[in-house]
């Protein structure tokens, strides 16, 4: 008796480490995924709210937890194109630590909507960078 295997399409790109990739695959937590989504207006925005997170959240203050072991209720998996450089970045940081990229960007994100929530400068200074990248959009009060 032979056994068919089926051929599943499945994209990979995020998880293959080739250094001119620029794509990763995340899987945040619920609450964390709505926060971002809060912040986002259109698509690629995703991105720059975890960019710009890197770019302001110290290495230090970032507290680095299991995603996948705490038994955290996760979104599905998205495809974020963050740049090769950023992505490179990302997992010899991972790799130091001896977590995944998912557990840094969770953490990172997470100490990030914790310092947004105190600072207004923060807030604005996100939907300025936001709003640069793409044309009108209406100012929140």
């Amino acid at each position: 008796m032979a056994l068919k295997i089926k051929n599943r399409k499945v994209n990979r790109e995020g998880q293959r480490w080739a250094e001119d990739r620029a794509g990763i695959t995340l899987r945040l937590p619920i609450e964390l995924r709505e926060a971002v989504t809060e912040e986002s207006r259109i698509k690629g925005d995703l991105s720059r709210v975890v960019l710009f997170a890197l770019a302001h959240v110290d290495r230090n203050d970032a507290k680095i937890r299991q995603t996948r072991k705490a038994g955290l209720p996760l979104s599905s998996p998205q495809l974020l194109h963050i740049g090769a450089e950023a992505r490179t970045a990302l997992k010899h940081w991972a790799e130091k630590e001896g977590v995944s990229v998912n557990a840094i960007v969770v953490s990172v994100l997470e100490e990030f909507f914790r310092c947004l929530k105190r600072s207004r400068a923060l807030r604005t200074e996100l939907q300025s960078e936001i709003r640069a990248h793409h044309g009108f959009m209406p100012q929140q009060r």
